[in-house]
């Protein structure tokens, strides 16, 4: 076991304050902050670059533990540790795992929506609770989307909440910041464009989720911009018991999974 740092200045806790913190600290460094074994785990198996790890006696309690520290140190991963009560004023989670990572997060820039062809993208736009845009990239991933894009208005995806709610799935899946001027791919490229709407649209069940497809997603409340509406087909989710609404969190992973088990079907039939 290495000796505990002395927190007092310690350069690289305050850079880790700062990106917990501050978006842009993440996107001028080009990095975010991975809390928790599981996390942290994933990203060394991915072969993510981990610029450096933090940790506290908690971590080594456990077997897991152990054999993570062990892994990443013979990798020559810098290590610094620190006592529990260090980690735990630095953690963004209430009961922390002993165990933080710094790992590079860089997103590309696109200039368009569009997915390769015959692929499936969804756009999220002013999607602001982190929440809810970590649940709907891990959804994409799972649906095995081609494309997330992140249009304005939308929550960093490496704040690190977003980063838990997606499980790691934004370091997985091709996500990129949309350019602005990127609505003037809207309703071109061959692809079917699907604007979610909470009442109004036709209904999920019953438009044509084959070919090139995009979903589009909008802020919680006030939903997507009028522009980007006006140029897709409306589509919503049937709902019973007096339900109005769905988090955009929850309807979004809806339309991504009925999406995906068509388009399946819909090449099984073509096999046949």
């Amino acid at each position: 076991m290495e000796p505990l740092a002395d927190a007092r200045g310690n350069k690289l806790l305050r850079r880790v304050r700062r990106l917990l913190a501050n978006r842009q600290a993440r996107e001028k460094w080009g990095q975010t902050v991975l809390e928790g074994v599981r996390l942290v785990e994933d990203a060394w198996r991915g072969g993510l670059v981990l610029e450096a790890v933090i940790y506290s006696p908690r971590l080594v309690q456990t077997a897991r533990g152990q054999g993570l520290l062990m892994a990443l140190q013979s990798g020559r991963t810098r290590t610094l540790y620190v006592t529990d009560a260090v980690l735990a004023e630095l953690a963004d989670v209430e009961t922390h795992q002993g165990i933080l990572a710094v790992v590079e997060a860089r997103l590309p820039r696109l200039a368009s929506a569009l997915p390769p062809p015959g692929g499936m993208g969804v756009v999220l736009v002013g999607v602001q609770d982190p929440g809810n845009a970590g649940t709907l990239i891990r959804s994409a991933a799972a649906a095995g989307v081609d494309l997330v894009g992140i249009g304005a208005g939308t929550v960093d995806p490496f704040n690190p909440k977003a980063v838990r709610a997606s499980a790691g799935a934004v370091f997985r899946t091709r996500v990129g910041w949309l350019e602005p001027g990127w609505e003037q791919s809207l309703g071109g490229g061959g692809a079917r464009w699907y604007a979610a709407e909470a009442r109004g649209g036709r209904p999920y069940g019953e438009v044509d989720w084959s070919g090139t497809v995009v979903l589009l997603l909008g802020n919680e409340g006030a939903g997507l911009p009028a522009a980007v509406r006006e140029r897709a087909q409306a589509v919503s989710i049937p709902m019973e018991g007096g339900v109005e609404s769905l988090n955009v969190g929850v309807a979004g992973s809806v339309l991504l999974f009925h999406a995906a088990r068509e388009r399946a079907r819909m090449r099984m039939q073509v096999k046949r």
